[in-house]
């Protein structure tokens, strides 16, 4: 049956010429059929030429430094002999300390106002409770507080007047106003008084740090002059 049905087909309906899907042969020559393949490493591109690529990488930045070493050379030379004679560290540590100055003396006008504020309220506060009799006592107990425990500290760590005032203040500071948080736990008196003698205590600290901050500009005035008289003396010299 099968040999009767390919008698009828006609050949022409047989041949290739007549199918939807056409085949494109391939043009190119045998020679040129590695380029349809990945190609995982060059077998020109040898381990040798990398090394010499890495050095030269790596030989342009000590160029770039050396340039840069020679024009600082120059540079150098040019400046005049009095800018190079200047005590240049000397001022770097009196700019440096006048800095510290005025960080310590923002915080302490801020620290003034938040307690005047704060001191203000807490003397209306004794008034309507009719504790007003307390604010005195409070006061003095707190002034002497703070002496003490400044004293005790300089005793127990063996600090300076001059170096060791600032750390001690800080702490005694941090103290009173922990005494401020606590004393909201207690009854209304005894809260009044402990609000007072925390008052008293920072009221001290501030005059204490009133005290560091003259003898700081004080110590600030004679460095300016020292670095004056060398610049004048260097001037003298020339």
């Amino acid at each position: 049956m099968s040999r009767i049905v390919s008698m009828a087909l006609p050949a022409s309906s047989l041949s290739p010429r007549n199918s939807k899907f056409h085949i494109k042969p391939i043009k190119d020559p045998p020679g040129n059929i590695h380029r349809y393949l990945p190609v995982h490493a060059s077998p020109n591109f040898s381990p040798a030429c990398t090394m010499k690529i890495s050095m030269a990488q790596f030989g342009e930045p000590s160029k770039i430094k050396l340039q840069m070493n020679v024009a600082k050379e120059r540079l150098w030379e040019a400046i005049p002999g009095s800018v190079k004679d200047f005590p240049w560290k000397k001022a770097e540590d009196l700019l440096l300390k006048r800095l510290v100055f005025a960080g310590q003396k923002a915080f302490k006008w801020s620290f003034i106002t938040l307690f005047i504020f704060n001191s203000v309220s807490d003397v209306i506060f004794a008034i309507a409770r009719n504790h007003e009799l307390l604010i005195p006592f409070g006061l003095l107990l707190g002034c002497l507080a703070t002496d003490l425990l400044k004293e005790i500290w300089d005793v127990m760590l063996h600090t300076s007047k001059e170096k060791g005032l600032n750390l001690p203040l800080l702490a005694i500071s941090c103290f009173f106003v922990l005494v401020k948080v606590v004393s909201t736990y207690f009854s209304v008196r005894t809260q009044v008084f402990l609000l007072h003698v925390a008052n008293g205590g920072l009221m001290q600290v501030l005059w204490l740090w009133r005290g560091l901050s003259k003898d700081t500009a004080n110590g600030d005035e004679e460095n300016v002059a020292a670095v004056q008289d060398t610049q004048i003396a260097i001037n003298m010299q020339e």
